[in-house]
């Protein structure tokens, strides 16, 4: 029987849960460190993490329950937002199909130690599986158009590339 809260990596028995506030400091530091190492990489996205500001309102995602945290003992190895409504942002890349109920994945940040093991997927399969035991089905999320990596990913972990909107694929499953 599989635990709705563990992720296997390897030999590593990962745990997911809510954060809480008390995770604060620590979540903002993960996002920091992946827009300084997009950034490294040549990329924009996040660029809003690195001038102080943060669009997706974390602390108000935590306090509303939709921010997970993948634990490995108690180091955080990867964090996510799982929105249960859409954002601003997201009703303007989703127009109309935004007042379909849906679940809507930003911000997922694996931690430098545990990137390069297939985690992102095995996060998108886990947040696929917990979508769909709602009534918000499908999973959303978004990508910068020119992230070929990411957009690979997405695809690879089976979610439908619906169109390009402002500069932004956008993909469901």
């Amino acid at each position: 029987m599989t635990n709705k809260n563990k992720i296997m990596l390897g030999d590593l028995d990962l745990t997911v849960r809510e954060a809480t506030i008390s995770d604060a400091a620590s979540l903002e530091q993960l996002m920091i460190d992946t827009a300084s190492w997009l950034k490294s990489r040549g990329s924009s996205q996040w660029s809003d993490i690195l001038e102080g500001t943060d669009v997706h309102g974390l602390n108000d995602r935590v306090r509303d329950g939709e921010v997970f945290l993948v634990l490995d003992a108690k180091t955080i190895a990867a964090a996510f937002i799982l929105r249960k409504t859409a954002s601003d942002w997201d009703q303007k890349l989703w127009g109309e199909r935004s007042e379909i109920a849906a679940r809507y994945l930003h911000r997922l940040m694996i931690a430098r130690p545990y990137a390069g093991q297939n985690l992102s997927k095995k996060i998108l399969d886990w947040a696929h599986s917990e979508t769909a035991k709602t009534d918000a089905m499908p999973l959303r999320l978004d990508c910068i158009a020119d992230n070929l990596k990411l957009n690979a990913l997405y695809q690879d972990a089976g979610f439908h590339k619906i169109g390009i909107v402002d500069g932004f694929c956008i993909y469901e499953k």
